[in-house]
């Protein structure tokens, strides 16, 4: 009976060893593709500055000609 369940023990121990591999090897995938995201995601960030100044410069320039506008009216 304990030869048993030692063999049944060794084989749960040897799967989830098994198992373990598997996750550690996953695992170091994952970490790769997070670095790229984060490569990414940076790159993306970058890209969208140049999206704001534009319009912040239309803003601004939309704000200078209804202030003109305005002053035009006044006179």
């Amino acid at each position: 009976m304990s030869n048993y369940i030692n063999k049944e023990q060794d084989r749960r121990l040897f799967n989830i060893d098994g198992h373990i591999k598997v996750i550690n090897s996953e695992m170091g995938d994952v970490k790769k593709d997070i670095g790229t995201v984060k490569t990414d995601l940076a790159t993306v960030k970058t890209d969208v500055c140049w999206l704001k100044r534009f319009f912040f410069i239309v803003a601004t320039a939309s704000i200078a000609s209804l202030i003109g506008v305005l002053i035009g009216l006044l006179r």
